[in-house]
């Protein structure tokens, strides 16, 4: 069995039999992120300088520029399971190509230096609306299709009590969406609810704890395992 992540850190360790695309090229965060990474994987879009470094999040820590390859395209292809966590309704737009947050986002000091200014004082965001997102995951079970797909959310975290606003929100369109559609969808809140949100997510609410990614990650094994019988 291969594994594909279209997912963010999050969901980087301890997933067996990841093919480990998301490490050699890039972790995504929306749909529309994971959308052209499929089209590049497939060899139906170019990314050429300097987008296949400002595209992923792997070129970004590292300073090159990712390009198309035939072994990339062997992994998807050979995939047998893809897990699409998507954490964010946010679209980061650059001449049409949708641009991982680091190289561009001010709130992660330091990825943006090697940006191109053009890139980095022209850049604009969008916020995705509830049907484009419903749209997006139907492209994308089309575009997957006959291989298996299952969608995973944030955890749902709290701040003083109350959930974040933009972060519930689309934890609960995703939950309504695969409902709808018939399609597997995890909600690491609902697995994890043994265990409280200090035992699961560090302080800056947007990753796990060493405990909480053991238990989300022995979930999602089992899962993937249940699945591709």
């Amino acid at each position: 069995m291969s594994i594909t992540l279209f997912g963010t850190c999050r969901l980087n360790g301890g997933i067996y039999n990841n093919n480990n695309l998301n490490n050699l090229i890039n972790y995504c965060h929306s749909t529309k992120e994971v959308i052209q990474f499929i089209k590049f994987l497939k060899g139906e879009l170019s990314i050429s300088k300097p987008y296949n470094k400002v595209c992923f999040r792997t070129a970004i820590c590292s300073n090159l520029f990712i390009d198309y390859n035939d072994t990339y395209n062997k992994l998807f292809i050979d995939t047998d399971i893809f897990i699409i966590e998507i954490c964010s309704n946010k679209k980061y737009i650059y001449n049409d190509f949708y641009l991982h947050h680091l190289c561009v986002d001010k709130r992660v000091a330091g990825w943006n230096r090697y940006t191109p200014k053009e890139i980095l004082n022209n850049f604009i965001i969008e916020k995705q609306s509830d049907e484009e997102i419903e749209n997006d995951i139907l492209e994308i079970q089309k575009m997957l299709y006959p291989k298996k797909i299952i969608i995973v959310s944030h955890y749902n975290s709290k701040k003083n009590g109350k959930y974040l606003n933009s972060r519930n929100h689309l934890i609960n369109l995703l939950d309504c969406i695969c409902k709808k559609y018939d399609i597997p969808f995890i909600n690491p809140t609902v697995v994890l609810a043994n265990y409280s949100q200090e035992q699961i997510m560090k302080n800056n609410l947007s990753h796990y704890t060493e405990f909480g990614l053991n238990k989300f990650t022995d979930y999602m094994n089992t899962f993937c395992n249940c699945v591709s019988r």
